[in-house]
This record gives C-alpha cells, sequence and structure tokens, in this order.
C-alpha cells in the first residue's frame, strides 16, 4: 500500500472521532480547520505514526486547538488595539471625533487602506506593496472603503463638518 493509500484509510478510520473532538471544543468552521491540519500533519509524519494513531492524531488536534485559540486571541487584542488608537485622541474637533466613530464600524479591511493612505501617507503603489496587491486592486478596495465612510459617517446622529466649512 503507498503513502496516498494509507493516508485515506487513516482519514477514513479516524476523521469522524477527530472532528467530533475538534467540534466539541470549537465551533463548526474550526473543527473543520482542526482535521484539516490533523491530517495534514499525519500526511508529513506518515512513517512516524504510532500503531494506534487515534490518541496521537487527538493531541495533534488538541494542540491545533490550542494555537487556534491563541491565534484568536492575538488578533483579537490587535484590533483591540487598533479601535483604541480610533478613540478621539485628546484636541480633535467634534467632526474628528465623528470621522473616528465612523471608521471604528468600517471592516478592518476598509480601515486599513483608509488608515494607509489617510493616515500613513502613502501612495496606492505603497499600500499595494503593504497589501500584496496591485494598484487597481487598491484603488478599488480605496473607492470602496470611502463610500462605507461616507455612509457610516452619514448615519451617525451627530452632523460633520465637512472640509473647509465652518460651524455657527
Amino acid at each position: 500500500m503507498d503513502d496516498q493509500q494509507r493516508c485515506e484509510q487513516l482519514y477514513r478510520a479516524h476523521a469522524d472521532r477527530v472532528h467530533a473532538y475538534a467540534r466539541r471544543r470549537s465551533d463548526d468552521q474550526t473543527a473543520d480547520e482542526v482535521v484539516a491540519e490533523v491530517f495534514l500533519i499525519a500526511w508529513r509524519r506518515l512513517d512516524a505514526l504510532p500503531p494506534d494513531p487515534l490518541p496521537w492524531l487527538l493531541g495533534v488536534a488538541r494542540k491545533t486547538l490550542a494555537n487556534h485559540r491563541r491565534a484568536t486571541s492575538r488578533a483579537a487584542a490587535l484590533n483591540a488595539r487598533i479601535e483604541a488608537t480610533l478613540v478621539t485622541p485628546t484636541g480633535h474637533t467634534g467632526g474628528d471625533h465623528a470621522v473616528l466613530a465612523a471608521l471604528a464600524t468600517l471592516d478592518p479591511r476598509d480601515r486599513e487602506v483608509l488608515l494607509l493612505i489617510a493616515w500613513e501617507g502613502l501612495r496606492q503603489e505603497e499600500v499595494g506593496a503593504v497589501l500584496g496587491v496591485s494598484r487597481p486592486a487598491v484603488a478599488t478596495r480605496l473607492h470602496r472603503a470611502r463610500k462605507r465612510l461616507v455612509e457610516a459617517l452619514a448615519s451617525q446622529d451627530e452632523p460633520v463638518l465637512g472640509r473647509g466649512e465652518v460651524s455657527r
């Protein structure tokens, strides 16, 4: 039996149990990702598998879930730090507060492209290099993000002054 057949047999024999293990400890999507990762690792270490592979597979699933939780926690902490930077810094006007509040409601991808242009002062080509996309893709993302920002601003209760407008 070749390696592919051995791996397929291993998957057929144990995937349901590994999925059930992961599902009891996470949501469906995460459980699916864990099963895929577990059997990828099993494929790589096929020659080192013990005679009864289920406990080993469940151990790999346990470690994979722990890694997933740590990554999720790090991402949540990063998002919290980003959102904290969107709180009105001292010295900003009410209009700035409204813009920052509207930015906080945007999808992180929209917020990122807007902040790279507006706060970091990058050109579209440079933003493309940061994001790993082409300049036309940046232009499209930027157009859509600006549209969503305008919509978010329009949905706020307090009026926002545009450039050059003076409060009375």
